[in-house]
């Protein structure tokens, strides 16, 4: 998903919002990474790459360096002008499993100072969608939605020092990967299906709808508890679909679909946060 986004970020991001996001200063491992994987999964033989790796150290931890990107753009202002914009972000790649325990979690520093959060979920981890994981060859995530979502949770509560009443501050997208694995189950002209919006803002109707929809896929498939943490916990969170393929794999090969890569609403998340941020224009507010 990340290698996607990479991808996405400098072309087609950059193109809709007339930007330029770059990464400064050289790659880090992780961005290097990002490219490596990518053209990978672009080769004839569209090998996936492995899953992201457990950090079972502390040390490991505070060796791993982050993605970083710059993003400068042009935005126009209502008396017709335009003034430049620019922010600095950067993101950390982290597997499900270092969300396994407390212990793990807390480890997992960087959190406390994180603006917002992208938690990327395993449809095929809800208890509905087991069977259709068997069906297909797909593994199973070792971590459950739940289980990652509240220790992430008890980390940012922890370090934003968040009272037992309040909720947190920071917004955090939650996005349900592999969606391509169930448009069977979606109206093919609803938002989940239609691809990305090429206009130079951000949709939050749109954005809405999506979320109103995931969230009803999400109880069905026996995650309404996880709603209901959401909503408790968190000031501001969104419901994503998204697919980095764009086509379902060969997932006991674990290769990329003969119709190649067909990236799918990937970097919708990052651009609300960056919406919530009015880093970039939002419309339907």
């Amino acid at each position: 998903m990340l290698s996607v986004l990479d991808y996405e970020l400098q072309n087609a991001v950059a193109d809709r919002f007339d930007a330029t996001i770059d990464a400064p200063g050289g790659r880090s491992e992780l961005a290097r990474n990002l490219r490596i994987y990518r053209d990978i999964m672009l080769k004839t033989d569209g090998q996936l790459p492995q899953q992201t790796a457990v950090n079972n150290s502390s040390a490991a931890i505070a060796k791993k360096d982050p993605a970083v990107y710059a993003w400068r753009y042009s935005r126009k202002m209502a008396i017709g002008i335009s003034r430049t914009h620019s922010t600095v972000f950067s993101f950390y790649d982290n597997a499900g499993e270092d969300f396994a325990t407390p212990d793990k979690a807390m480890s997992q520093l960087y959190l406390g100072a994180a603006s917002g959060v992208i938690l990327l979920l395993d449809p095929f981890g809800f208890p509905a969608n087991r069977g259709r994981a068997d069906a297909r060859g797909a593994s199973l995530p070792e971590t459950g939605p739940e289980a990652v979502l509240d220790a992430i949770t008890l980390v940012l509560r922890t370090a934003k020092r968040v009272k037992r009443n309040g909720r947190i501050k920071e917004p955090i997208a939650v996005v349900i990967s592999k969606i391509d694995a169930f448009f069977d189950d979606i109206p093919p002209d609803h938002p989940v299906r239609r691809p990305s919006s090429s206009r130079p803002f951000f949709d939050e109707t749109e954005s809405r709808t999506v979320h109103d929809h995931i969230g009803a896929m999400v109880e069905q498939w026996g995650g309404g508890s996880l709603i209901r943490k959401l909503d408790n916990n968190y000031a501001s969170f969104r419901l994503f679909g998204a697919s980095a393929l764009g086509a379902e794999p060969e997932y006991s090969s674990g290769r990329v679909s003969s119709r190649g890569l067909l990236p799918h609403r990937v970097a919708e998340p990052l651009l609300w946060l960056m919406a919530t941020r009015n880093f970039i224009p939002m419309t339907g507010a």
